[in-house]
């Protein structure tokens, strides 16, 4: 659920902005709307930071636990210093390397000379210079001119000037290098041996990471502890700040206020306040925050938490997208192995990885069904294996490709019902609540297009449009023209409302049929993935057969293809789990995803 809100405004006294920040701090409850506009300390903090993340990128990050070093103020800013410089060094030596590579491109043609021998005759009163001139260039000399042709490339040749250099040479103009090419080339050698030497420094350098990180810490909250500081705006009686906090934790910040001597006015929030969004919800599921986390989405705190909606369909959008019960042992194995790395490292598991044991759990109970053990049948006769098969989805019977079809739209009509009615539900306590009969035509339609929707695309014969389909889609959507237009200035106007937006609701319409037929997608991705797993197999198998030679070879085959496979499965989850969740879902279900997280100043509530 979405924890309600209470708009704050506190009145301070102006002198004692650092001590009320203070305690502020401390209280951990308050999510600040900050209006500073800089300082020279913000500033300051702000360039030190940024040195700071810039060194720590500089320590490549080692596993394993580091012991943090005692260090006083003057060591660590000695610590920084000494990075940054090594990130110096090695910027200088790389682009040195970049000038050299140029130069070696340049030169290269020319072939490998002294330079300084040819410098050296030129001091002592040699002309000599070069360039490289095209043949007609060259015959265009005049007769005084001597050269030298060093080599002739196609139309054009190298020449060496000898005398006293034209008043103007034609072509290109050679300048000499400092270095020859095997200098350049020791030069750059010399280089990289540096650059790697102080990289392997750093690489030693992980307790100090650990410092760096820690200052850096300490740096963010000067920051903003700073800019809550800043905000505090002075209104000569006072000093004013505003901000949102849970409206079950108001009594704290009332018992808070009365011991510093601070004023408040609690309110709630007005529809134009951007408000941070906090859910709380059961710990089973919580462990869909991390996809949430991933995917960097948070719902508008007037949005709808769907976070055990999300999960519910995730676990069964996964288990059909991966659709192989020996790829769900495989991920199984992995998640329990972490987890208990985990949970003796820490003594707890995150929720992560609790959300990879449930998906990769259906994932396995879903190819157990369906006889799908890494796309091979022979597993799935197996005496064990093969009772548990549900013989209208047995994966390689090519009659249950409907079965699995019409699953695909039971899912993706229920999906969307579901939406409807959670948006039936909340408009019901809005106001006009009438608006929410246009959910429930919503609604009506997308039943009728569910039928619709099995005679087009899986057999119209078998699954024939009946007549009361027909008057859902029309009777819903007449229900939407009437009611989802609404609003308090009355009926006649909600109906002119919906005659000026008649083409967009349908079109909407037309988007709702299309959305039930996008959960086939559960069914395309997973047979892919089965149909690639049996290429494999018989590749492997073929191999094998070749002969003892072929059998390692074979044995390769068959795990780089089941990798692979398993790895563009689970991209397909990203790509297709998700946004049935993320756009079709949330678009029947209202929800835009154009929240921000609650932060309170001093986190003390996530």
């Amino acid at each position: 659920m979405i924890v309600p809100m209470k708009k704050v405004t506190m009145f301070v006294s102006p002198k004692q902005t650092e001590e009320s920040t203070r305690a502020l701090k401390k209280l951990g409850l308050l999510h600040p709307e900050l209006t500073y506009t800089g300082s020279r300390d913000l500033d300051q903090l702000s360039e030190e930071l940024t040195k700071t993340e810039r060194a720590i990128s500089l320590i490549p990050k080692v596993p394993g636990e580091q012991a943090k070093l005692p260090m006083g103020s003057d060591e660590v800013y000695s610590l920084l210093d000494r990075v940054l410089k090594s990130g110096d060094e090695i910027k200088n030596l790389s682009d040195q390397n970049e000038v050299l590579d140029r130069e070696l491109i340049r030169v290269g043609p020319w072939g490998n000379f002294q330079p300084s021998l040819v410098k050296d005759l030129q001091a002592r009163g040699f002309a000599l210079s070069f360039a490289q001139l095209t043949r007609a260039q060259v015959r265009e000399l005049p007769d005084t001119a001597q050269y030298i042709v060093l080599e002739t490339i196609k139309n054009s040749q190298k020449i060496l000037f000898i005398t006293k250099p034209l008043e103007e040479i034609p072509g290109e103009v050679f300048d000499l290098p400092h270095l020859s090419l095997e200098e350049m080339k020791r030069q750059k050698d010399l280089n990289r041996e540096q650059i790697q030497s102080i990289q392997e420094h750093l690489a030693g350098m992980q307790a100090e990471r650990v410092v760096l990180e820690n200052h850096g810490q300490k740096l963010r909250d000067r920051i903003e502890f700073q800019q809550v500081k800043e905000s505090l705006t002075d209104h000569g009686v006072a000093s004013v700040i505003t901000g949102f906090m849970p409206a079950e934790a108001v009594d704290e910040l009332k018992t808070l206020a009365k011991e510093e001597g601070w004023a408040i006015l609690l309110q709630d929030p007005a529809p134009e306040d951007q408000v941070p969004t906090l859910t709380k919800n059961p710990k089973i599921v919580c462990i869909i925050q991390p996809v949430f986390d991933l995917l960097g989405t948070v719902p508008g705190y007037r949005e709808k938490d769907i976070s055990l909606w999300f999960l519910m369909f995730f676990i069964i959008f996964f288990a059909m997208i991966i659709g192989d019960g020996g790829y769900g042992v495989i991920l199984l194995g992995f998640t329990l192995f972490f987890a208990g790395k985990k949970k003796k490292a820490t003594g707890s598991v995150p929720d992560g990885l609790i959300l990879m044991g449930v998906l990769s759990s259906a994932t396995v109970i879903w190819g157990a069904i369906t006889g799908n053990w890494f796309g091979w049948e022979p597993f799935s006769q197996l005496p064990i294996l093969r009772s548990l098969v549900i013989p209208g989805l047995f994966s390689f019977d090519p009659r249950t490709v409907e079965a699995v079809q019409f699953i695909c739209f039971v899912i993706g009509t229920v999906h969307l019902v579901l939406a409807h009615t959670l948006q039936f539900m909340a408009k019901l306590k809005e106001n006009p609540p009438v608006q929410a009969f246009g959910q429930l035509g919503w609604l009506i339609t997308v039943l009728g297009l569910y039928y619709l929707v099995l005679n087009v695309v899986i057999s119209s014969t078998q699954f024939p449009v009946p007549d009361f389909a027909l008057w859902m889609i029309g009777g819903g959507m007449l229900m939407v023209f009437l009611f989802e237009n609404q609003q308090d200035d009355g009926f006649m106007n909600g109906i002119l409302r919906s005659l000026g937006n008649l083409i967009p609701t349908a079109l909407s319409g037309v988007s709702a049929f299309s959305d039930i037929i996008s959960y086939i997608r559960l069914f395309a991705v997973g047979l892919a993935s089965i149909e690639i797993a049996k290429s494999f197999n018989g590749m492997a198998e073929g191999i094998i057969e070749s002969g003892a030679l072929g059998i390692p070879l074979g044995i390769f085959v068959v795990i780089f293809g089941h990798t692979l496979n398993l790895a563009m499965a689970g991209l397909s989850v990203v790509v297709h789990g998700v946004r049935l969740n993320m756009l079709e879902f949330s678009n029947h279900v209202g929800n835009e995803w154009a929240g921000f997280a609650y932060k309170p100043f001093g986190n003390r509530v996530r």
